[in-house]
């Protein structure tokens, strides 16, 4: 399971600071120790977003390099992971603004979890959950939102932000971020809605 930003363990956030503190005095190791802690749920943010594995991994590689030149204008007293997000969400949505086309990809590890999260738990049977066919239907229901709805739904519940920290973080109004977040939702469960009732009709047909 990924970290949520307030459930880095004792000894990985002591291990957070003294990265810090290194990079702070010139020490690349710092770097390496950052992005042994961060690298996968930054990787699953950015590919939420931008829905292309290659492309996440050139913005998380461009996040940390950004991270380690302006390591001096971090603010050690404060949690380093939603000041390190902050720059890959960021990233992501600009270079989804620019995809003229989504490319078939391989389905992201985290698309139950997120459904979970996003369907209430009467909306659909746990076993449909499970199903590969479902985790698909909710990749491709992301595919459907705008990217600013995406990187919504991304900080909200992947990354476990509240709307006040969206709005800090992502420089708009609150009554943008709501709107953006409501509309979403009700995208992913008008498309998720859909495979519900062809899984229920193919279980009427198979007790025919």
């Amino acid at each position: 399971m990924t970290q949520s930003k307030s459930s880095l363990s004792a000894d990985m956030l002591a291990n957070e600071k003294q990265a810090i503190a290194h990079l702070k005095r010139g020490n690349l190791a710092g770097l390496t120790v950052l992005v042994q802690i961060w690298q996968v749920k930054a990787v699953h943010a950015a590919l939420l977003i931008v829905r292309d594995q290659g492309t996440a991994e050139e913005v998380v590689q461009e996040a940390f390099m950004q991270a380690y030149r302006k390591i001096d204008q971090f603010d050690d007293r404060r949690p380093f992971g939603p000041w390190f997000m902050r720059s890959i969400i960021h990233s992501a949505i600009k270079i989804a603004d620019k995809q003229k086309r989504v490319e078939a990809l391989e389905e992201p590890q985290d698309g139950s979890r997120i459904a979970e999260w996003l369907i209430d738990p009467g909306f659909a049977p746990h076993e449909i959950v499970e199903t590969a066919e479902f985790r698909e239907a909710v990749w491709q229901a992301l595919a459907k939102l705008t990217p600013n709805q995406r990187a919504a739904v991304v900080m909200r519940y992947f990354l476990d932000e509240s709307e006040s920290e969206m709005v800090s973080h992502l420089n708009r109004p609150l009554t943008t971020i709501k709107w953006w977040l409501h509309s979403a939702r009700q995208k992913l469960k008008l498309n998720l809605s859909t495979l519900h009732e062809t899984e229920s009709e193919s279980q009427e047909v198979g007790r025919e």
